[in-house]
């Protein structure tokens, strides 16, 4: 496994966004894999994964950490934190594409569902 904290900067940045983008699509496909096969619901889901990640965080303080404490642990957190603040500022500020992305996935599923019902009331 690729140590991304120990590369020089130049030769990480490229190479761990892709290695990012790339485990980051795996993994959201089985999850929702997973979330089909048990019928869960998308907010359900996401508080599940929420939960994994704050233990994965602390799993990875403890072993990665050459002597971990709490006051350590709870600065480390802290991080988590701001590290999730970011990413929910970010995004904000695509909150309308996004919206505009959802009504236009929304759409065409429904347009395929109507055409799927037309075919279906042919035969």
């Amino acid at each position: 496994m690729a140590d991304w904290d120990n590369q020089p900067e130049d030769e990480t940045d490229e190479a761990y966004e892709e290695a990012y983008d790339q485990h980051r699509a795996a993994l959201y496909e089985r999850l929702m894999a997973y979330a089909d096969e048990h019928d869960l619901g998308d907010a359900f889901l996401a508080d599940l994964v929420s939960d994994l990640g704050l233990s994965l965080r602390m799993v990875a303080y403890a072993a990665e950490t050459e002597k971990p404490s709490i006051g350590g642990l709870r600065l480390d957190l802290d991080r988590y934190v701001r590290e999730l603040g970011d990413s929910v500022r970010e995004a904000k500020k695509h909150a309308a594409d996004f919206i505009a992305e959802a009504k236009a996935a929304r759409e065409e599923e429904e347009d395929e569902d109507d055409a799927g019902n037309v075919e279906e009331t042919r035969q």
